[in-house]
C-alpha cells in the first residue's frame, strides 16, 4: 500500500506540476499585442474646419515658392508618408518636413512625377514626431490650389484636424534649387494640397 500511495502521489505531483507549466505558458501567450492605430491625413479636416474649402482657384507656373503648414501632434506619432497634389503636372517635387523652432528639416523626399489634378502618396521613412514640438511640412513648386474662404476672411489658427493641431500657414518666395524655410504667414488662404500621413503610437 505504501508503495501504491507514492506512485499516485508521485502521478499527481507530475500533473499539477505539468498544468502549471501549461497555464503559465498560457498566461505569456495571452499578451495583448500593441493597439495599431490607423492612419490620419488632417488635410480634409483642416479645409473644412478651417472654411478653405468653400473656394478654389488654380495658380500654374506663378513663380517659384515654398508652400506648406505648420502643425503640433495632440498625441505621440510618427509621419509615415506624405501625399501631394496640384493643378498641373511636375517632376522631381522636393517636400521637406521641418522642425519649427529651429527651422531644419528633418526628412526630404523627391516626388518624381507628379500629375494634374491627382493626389499621390510618397512614402518616407518613418519621422517620429512628439506632442511637445511644432512642425512644418512644405514644398518647392510653381503650381498650387489656392484654397479660401468664399467671403475672403482669415481663419482662426490653431485649426482641429483630428489628433494634428494646424497652427498656420506659410510661404516664401524661392527658386526650386534653394531650400528655404517658409516665413511669411497668411491666414486667409491656404496653398497647396500638400498634407502628412500620420500614425499615432503608445
Amino acid at each position: 500500500m505504501t508503495n501504491l500511495f507514492k506512485n499516485h502521489y508521485a502521478i499527481v505531483c507530475t500533473l499539477l506540476l505539468g498544468i502549471s507549466m501549461l497555464m503559465s505558458c498560457s498566461k505569456d501567450d495571452d499578451t495583448p499585442a500593441p493597439k495599431v492605430y490607423p492612419e490620419e491625413n488632417p488635410l480634409t479636416l483642416y479645409l473644412s474646419n478651417s472654411g478653405f474649402n468653400q473656394k478654389a482657384t488654380n495658380f500654374i507656373n506663378s513663380g517659384t515658392y515654398e508652400f506648406g503648414y505648420s502643425f503640433k501632434p495632440k498625441v505621440k506619432g510618427k509621419i509615415n508618408a506624405v501625399t501631394f497634389r496640384i493643378p498641373d503636372n511636375a517632376t522631381n517635387v522636393k517636400v521637406t518636413i521641418w522642425d519649427a523652432a529651429t527651422k531644419a528639416p528633418l526628412r526630404s523626399v523627391v516626388i518624381p512625377n507628379a500629375v494634374a489634378n491627382t493626389e499621390l502618396r510618397q512614402a518616407i521613412e518613418p519621422l517620429e514626431i512628439s506632442t511637445d514640438t511644432e512642425y512644418l511640412v512644405s514644398y518647392n513648386g510653381r503650381s498650387w490650389y489656392k484654397r479660401q474662404k468664399t467671403d475672403g476672411s482669415i481663419a482662426a489658427y490653431p485649426v482641429e484636424a483630428g489628433n494634428i493641431l494646424i497652427t498656420g500657414f506659410r510661404w516664401g518666395a524661392t527658386t526650386s534649387a534653394d531650400q528655404k524655410y517658409p516665413v511669411t504667414v497668411s491666414k486667409d488662404y491656404y496653398g497647396g494640397d500638400l498634407s502628412i500621413v500620420f500614425q499615432q503610437v503608445d
